[in-house]
């Protein structure tokens, strides 16, 4: 979605998700602001949110580390809007 060709990495047993450009987290975590394919990668963050994980990277902001799931579940509902 975000790119040909681009991925997502999720370790399950560390509960971290690399989500690349596909999620931001500034100020807080959001939907990429480009993307190649918008429903693709929509789709693919609402993927990434049932992983719950407890760590979430992208490739633009901070790691996050607390309430992780939850917030990110916040952003795919709001993304779809």
């Amino acid at each position: 979605g975000h790119t040909p060709g681009s991925i997502a990495v999720h370790l399950p047993r560390h509960g971290v998700l690399f989500a690349g450009d596909t999620v931001a987290s500034v100020p807080d975590v959001m939907f990429g602001v480009f993307h190649v394919d918008r429903a693709l990668a929509l789709d693919s963050m609402r993927l990434f949110a049932k992983l719950g994980p407890s760590v979430l990277c992208c490739g633009h902001g901070a790691p996050l580390t607390s309430d992780t799931a939850a917030r990110l579940s916040a952003a795919a509902a709001t993304a779809e809007a």
